[in-house]
């Protein structure tokens, strides 16, 4: 699959995103030693797949919000 190039040099430290009390802000990596799935994210395509699988939460989740807002929009109709 082709990856964008991540928007940070390796080497640079990655300000605020540590959560850590005691903790050092992290430090970016090289590109190719951040994991598969990581990339995943940022591709848009892949994560509509993944929300269009029955069998997935997100899926479920999404359905389930968008009934409750047909429901609530209809209620609104009626008064």
């Amino acid at each position: 699959s082709t990856r964008s190039a991540s928007s940070v040099p390796k080497g640079q430290v990655l300000k605020g995103i540590n959560f850590l009390k005691d903790g050092k802000d992290p430090v970016a990596l090289d590109d190719n030693e951040y994991p598969d799935w990581l990339w995943d994210l940022l591709d848009d395509k892949k994560q509509k797949q993944k929300t269009t699988k029955p069998s997935n939460r997100q899926y479920h989740r999404k359905q389930n919000r968008d009934a409750i807002k047909s429901q609530n929009f209809m209620k609104d109709k009626k008064t």
